[in-house]
């Protein structure tokens, strides 16, 4: 059954709005709290403001009436490409991965360098780029690997196959903190499900008035043995899990897996969901 004027009528109660558009977020962000990824609290606290007044990544806040903070999504600018063979640079950041992984297991690591290195690893997964500085930086070091990260990185380009215009879904995540809040709305799916395909979805329907937008993608870095995150992509998003297109962002670790979906229907895809949106009961 299609969504009902009810249930319309609430999803229109929340606003979509840009983190930076609004001085009072700077306040509010810090009650933000996820049980699955604490990285995405320190991002969302401490650089999002930053990168979202500068540009280089589109954080936007899902708010209730009361200013509570549900969600959060962010958007920036990318490419796919149709050759799908690996570089130096994409083992490297691989086995630079790895390594921060192996050194999060230390027991002797302060709570500071734990900081940095969780950062960094969300640096890499976000793809906010990596220079030689943000090396000298890291606590722990392991001096091949480190050598020949900085010879990759002096270098500029990256010859690749035919390109496809993408917007990246860089940060996808809710506030465990108002899951009671969300649990009053009644609504017969998880909140990233509506969220997705109310919000974020909306947004790129607008994006591609004025650009060329031929995929949506993302980085799944799902570390749970069943692949439920990935599942969740994949059977509730629509985004699909294959290599006919990569990205020149690469994979940098067997659990942060690049998925994908075209945007040319989009918007039938939208109207399709919100066309049986009362058929079943969501999964969390």
């Amino acid at each position: 059954m299609r969504i009902t004027q009810e249930q319309l009528a609430l999803l229109d109660s929340l606003r979509c709005e840009r983190l930076s558009s609004n001085p009072s977020n700077m306040r509010l962000v810090d009650t933000f709290f996820n049980r699955r990824n604490s990285s995405l609290e320190h991002t969302l606290q401490n650089e999002a403001m930053e990168e979202d007044e500068e540009g280089s990544i589109a954080y936007y806040v899902i708010k209730d009436n009361d200013d509570n903070i549900l969600f959060f999504f962010s958007l920036k600018s990318g490419s796919l490409y149709d050759s799908h063979f690996d570089t130096n640079l994409i083992k490297l950041l691989k086995s630079l991965n790895s390594f921060i992984q192996e050194s999060l297991t230390d027991t002797e690591l302060t709570s500071e360098q734990r900081i940095v290195l969780e950062g960094f690893q969300e640096k890499i997964r976000s793809h906010k780029g990596i220079t030689k500085r943000d090396l000298e930086d890291l606590p722990r070091k392991k001096a091949r690997l480190f050598e020949d990260l900085e010879k990759e990185l002096n270098k500029n380009i990256t010859h690749v196959g035919k390109t496809y215009s993408g917007i990246e879904l860089v940060h996808f995540c809710a506030n465990n903190a108002c899951d009671e809040i969300w649990k009053t709305y009644g609504l017969p799916h998880s909140i990233g499900v509506i969220i997705f395909w109310h919000f974020t979805v909306n947004k790129i329907i607008d994006l591609r008035k004025i650009l060329g937008i031929q995929y949506l993608f993302l980085f799944a870095a799902d570390l749970s043995t069943e692949d439920s995150l990935i599942s969740y992509y994949r059977d509730k998003l629509d985004f699909l899990r294959d290599t006919e297109r990569a990205t020149i962002k690469p994979i940098y670790d067997l659990s942060c897996e690049f998925m994908y979906q075209e945007t040319k229907d989009l918007e039938n895809r939208q109207k399709q969901f919100f066309d049986n949106f009362n058929l079943s009961v969501a999964e969390i």
